[in-house]
């Protein structure tokens, strides 16, 4: 990655004025993070539109900070001839896009807000054939949902939240305001932990490992300066001939697809029709594998080929792998019809699991002389590293108050905090290896495939040990936090953290930039909840995003009451394949650090069970193919050479896909083409 360097100055100097996070940046920023807050809050939930935001590099951020480049700057660029208006410095633009990154993260429905729904599912869909009433209701305080006084709910707060028809005059607000308060204290614990992991990681991930960050090469592309131009665009590469190609190549296909989506008649090419091929076997054992498609994304090969070979190797090869393993379990006669029920023993599921543990726990070990060397300064008052932003007394004290602060927020809503301790260090820990799957895999859509309390309850503490109350109230919150994670903010700060050390940002104005960062945080979040239970309200959950208004809680209930009525059983057989996959990781791990040229990753491995691989695995395949032979015989220069072809390839599907998402606004569909 080429480092685009503003200005340099030594940690005495003044920053260049090109080299500062100006107050207009943070401005501009604040207004566009809010707007496509505002726009991912209420697409997916009024018209089932999604994409705006939802992915580690999402669409719209990307697509706006397109137009800043090419039509803003350019066009200040030529007023500034005549003494008017000065254009966006790389550093302005890159806060507006870190900015817009959570503005896109945050407000994904499904994910960090679903909070909003959690307690209304339980009111709204509890019936006496699932009996949520006797299982839970006893042990939800007053302030976990809105309308709710501990005893009983208010009809006329919950019922109109699903069935719409509500102005915003009418919406019952106070009936909110306790419940909102509390749960938006909670994210901002969680956000906190997260904030000074980041911190206490960055140096050893972008300094000492030098990871790839292969997401950030995207933004970074694309606000590079030309030689002699103080100011983005530069002619390099927006006047590249190759990155245009790409560019229509995937929009032009993009968009006769999606006019085939609303109009069957409309010709495609062969590459959309090749994108729809299934793969299914009918006889024993491999009609037990899950049926598989090929399927054809231009930005996925384009991600794909900026990682290295052995990752995108990793990828798709895991993915065979385990699709494998189902046929030599029916070989085995061991049973897997049923695996997937909850309590039964899941060898993919839990070896998975035993993997990711094992993966966090070798990354802690690997920082482990750095993270020692902060502790040893924050005992004894140091100031630390120079280039640290932050001292390390300030980043270990922020990160144990922060991570203090869930533990009393759950002891004060009466969950048992031993229990606690356990799912947040789960939650850091999966955090951790979900961040590494973004920072050096260029995972756009990662997710971890397990659940926290699934795990818990199956294999490391029995349901009797946690207890109906404790179980209930981390239902509240398992959907928040755990099942849904491919918005979680560890990835987003760590990358506008590679950013800052990309364009030269002096430990001052990445601390400018950082704040920026929360501060678009907390602007995300208020805009989420206004616009989503503005949205519910009135045109009713159900029309509405369905896991968002109801999917995700209702999952996370349904697993609360097996357990309740002994329906999910602890079984030795998790420990011992979860023991299976973090030895598989251990041993990848070893090899990799002794063997040069041994070619499997372990982040394949991980990446195999979950959903969006199922989606990705062939594009993944085809960028791994194309890159290697392009080094097998072009070598380095012709990779090099090939590479603004393939960004130009996620250019063009951004864009065809916002495209679309603004065609979907009129006609309340999608076209799809990412896994969504």
């Amino acid at each position: 990655m080429k480092t685009l360097t503003v200005e340099s100055q030594s940690a005495g100097q003044s920053s260049s004025p090109l080299n500062v996070v100006t107050f207009r940046a943070f401005v501009w920023g604040l207004l566009l993070c809010m707007i496509v807050a505002a726009l991912n809050s209420w697409l997916p939930t009024a018209y089932q539109v999604h994409m705006v935001g939802g992915i580690q590099m999402p669409f719209v951020p990307i697509f706006i900070l397109l137009l800043m480049v090419v039509v803003v700057n350019l066009g200040l660029r030529a007023l500034q001839k005549g003494g008017w208006l000065r254009p966006f410095s790389v550093v302005e633009l890159m806060t507006l896009y870190g900015m817009m990154l959570f503005g896109g993260l945050i407000s994904t429905p499904g994910c960090d807000n679903v909070f909003l729904t959690t307690g209304s599912t339980l009111f709204y869909f509890s019936s006496p054939e699932n009996k949520w009433a006797n299982l839970f209701y006893q042990h939800v305080p007053s302030w976990f949902a809105p309308g709710w006084n501990g005893v009983r709910f208010q009809h006329d707060v919950i019922d109109p939240l699903y069935l719409g028809g509500l102005s915003f005059s009418q919406i019952p607000w106070h009936a909110w305001a306790v419940m909102l308060i509390a749960w938006s204290v909670f994210l901002g614990f969680c956000y906190s932990v997260l904030f000074f992991t980041a911190l206490i990681f960055r140096k050893q991930w972008i300094s000492h490992e030098a990871l790839a960050f292969p997401l950030v090469e995207v933004p970074l592309q694309m606000v590079e300066r030309g030689d002699g131009e103080t100011h983005p665009p530069a002619a390099e590469f927006w006047g590249n001939k190759l990155m245009w190609l790409g560019f229509g190549i995937a929009f032009v296909i993009h968009i006769f697809k999606g006019m085939n989506s609303i109009y069957p008649d409309w010709p495609v090419f062969p590459v959309n029709a090749f994108g729809s091929i299934s793969i299914a076997f009918t006889e024993r054992p491999w009609n037990v594998i899950p049926s598989m498609k090929a399927e054809l994304f231009l930005g996925g090969i384009g991600i794909a080929y900026l990682l290295t070979r052995e990752i995108s190797f990793s990828f798709w090869f895991f993915f065979l792998f385990f699709a494998f393993e189902y046929a030599l379990a029916e070989m085995l006669g061991f049973p897997v019809v049923g695996m997937t029920k909850p309590g039964a023993v899941n060898f993919i599921l839990d070896q998975s699991t035993g993997g990711w543990i094992m993966m966090a726990l070798l990354l802690i070990w690997t920082a482990r002389e750095y993270i020692m060397r902060l502790l040893g300064d924050a005992w004894k008052g140091g100031a630390g590293p120079q280039d640290e932003p932050f001292s390390p007394r300030f980043m270990i004290l922020g990160f144990l108050l922060s991570f203090a602060g869930l533990l009393g927020w759950s002891w004060f809503a009466g969950i048992n905090v031993l229990i606690a301790l356990v799912f947040f260090a789960m939650f850091i820990l999966t955090s951790l290896v979900l961040s590494r799957m973004v920072i050096e895999g260029g995972f756009m859509f990662p997710q971890a495939p397990y659940q926290t309390l699934n795990v818990m309850m199956g294999s490391a503490v029995s349901y009797q040990a946690i207890g109906a109350s404790t179980l209930t109230k981390l239902s509240f919150i398992q959907p928040m936090i755990l099942s849904d994670m491919r918005t979680n903010v560890l990835p987003a700060f760590l990358s506008m953290m590679k950013i800052a050390h990309e364009i030269g940002l002096d430990k001052r104005q990445l601390r400018r930039l950082l704040l920026c960062c929360v501060v678009a945080i907390i602007a995300t979040l208020a805009v989420t909840i206004v616009v989503s239970v503005a949205s519910l309200y009135s045109n009713g959950g159900l029309q509405s995003y369905s896991f968002f208004a109801s999917g995700s809680a209702t999952t996370s209930f349904k697993n609360a009451a097996s357990a309740i009525n002994g329906n999910y059983p602890w079984h030795w057989q998790n420990l011992a394949w979860m023991a299976f996959g973090a030895l598989m990781v251990l041993m990848m791990m070893t090899l990799r650090s002794r063997l040069l040229w041994f070619p499997l990753h372990p982040l394949g491995y991980l990446v195999a069970p979950g959903y969006a691989i199922k989606r990705l695995w062939f594009s993944f395949f085809l960028g791994w193919l194309i890159k290697s032979l392009v080094m097998k015989y072009g070598g380095s220069d012709a990779y090099r050479n090939l590479r603004p072809f393939m960004i130009g390839l996620i250019l063009g599907n951004v864009v065809a896909m916002v495209f679309w998402v603004l065609i979907g606004f009129y006609t309340g569909s999608q076209t799809p083409y990412w896994p969504a």
